[in-house]
């Protein structure tokens, strides 16, 4: 029992000592300046002390003056030592050697954590720009490989035209232009993170996203339009029927998230997404 509450009162002593570097870690910088200062007084006050009460543990070089320079003597000493200048001109001697070190210590743990505290700020900041420029990547090639893939859709649809059929490699395109499209809009509540502060879609490239979205579907409803026209029956297509089914219940699963967490458009801006989906789905359910 005495060795359990022994670790116990240890792991105590450890949380309280983190709790304290936490804490310390948190102060702003003005509060941390303000901090090395007030030790720097206190310790000069603690030397003026002991010039007063015990001189041969006082720092050489105080003894003689008048109460006002001999405190302005510690604490220009105070100072020299909290910065660890050491001029020399003044010098510790007994318990002042112990509080000499004391206030070293203390002055330097309150720089290295202003030091941590800039250097961790800048990486910071570079982590932001990092990760902005990385989401700005992101979204134009989001962009662009939705307009790629309208491009292979016009493709299909201007041979659709010519020819009345299909070869297999435009049914191959056409099942990659769907695939395509399942990935690219599925990867949309990425921009749109709980708790990442780190990147902000603006309403601009919201806009420019979401038109691009929509275009893109408006693009493959133009396709089965012209197929269907064209007594090309997309449904006798195994494979294209199941891609062309899972893009819609990707759209079904990521709209509603996206709208959820768009905190610039509201629900009638995903209304053209919306109707083209269900006119997607209402054309390959008909019988």
């Amino acid at each position: 029992m005495n060795d359990t509450n022994t670790e116990a009162g240890q792991n105590g002593k450890k949380r309280n000592k983190l709790q304290l570097l936490v804490r310390l870690t948190d102060m702003s910088y003005s509060s941390l300046v303000l901090l090395w200062l007030l030790l720097a007084i206190m310790f000069a006050f603690a030397y003026f002390l002991l010039e007063t009460y015990l001189p041969a543990h006082a720092p050489q070089e105080l003894s003689g003056l008048n109460p006002w320079p001999r405190f302005l003597n510690a604490l220009y000493f105070s100072i020299i030592t909290a910065t660890s200048t050491g001029y020399g001109d003044i010098v510790p001697m007994g318990i002042s050697k112990a509080l000499a070190s004391i206030q070293s210590i203390s002055a330097l743990l309150v720089f290295a954590i202003c030091v941590t505290k800039l250097v961790s700020q800048r990486q910071d900041l570079a982590i932001r720009e990092v990760h902005r420029l990385t989401f700005e990547d992101i979204f134009h090639n989001t962009r662009g490989d939705l307009f790629t893939v309208r491009k292979d859709l016009d493709i299909i649809i201007d041979e659709a035209r010519l020819a009345s059929d299909m070869n297999e490699e435009n049914w191959e395109n056409l099942i990659v232009c769907f695939q395509q499209a399942q990935s690219l809009i599925s990867e949309i509540p990425e921009f749109y993170n709980d708790g990442d502060d780190l990147y902000t879609i603006d309403p601009k490239r919201e806009k420019l996203l979401m038109e691009a979205v929509f275009r893109t579907l408006q693009r493959m409803l133009k396709t089965l339009d012209v197929l269907d026209k064209s007594g090309i029956e997309c449904r006798k297509n195994e494979q294209c029927l199941m891609e062309l089914h899972e893009l819609i219940n990707v759209v079904e699963r990521v709209v509603p998230l996206w709208q959820e967490h768009s905190p610039y458009q509201k629900a009638g801006a995903f209304a053209g997404i919306i109707d083209v989906k269900n006119e997607m789905k209402n054309m390959i359910d008909a019988v």
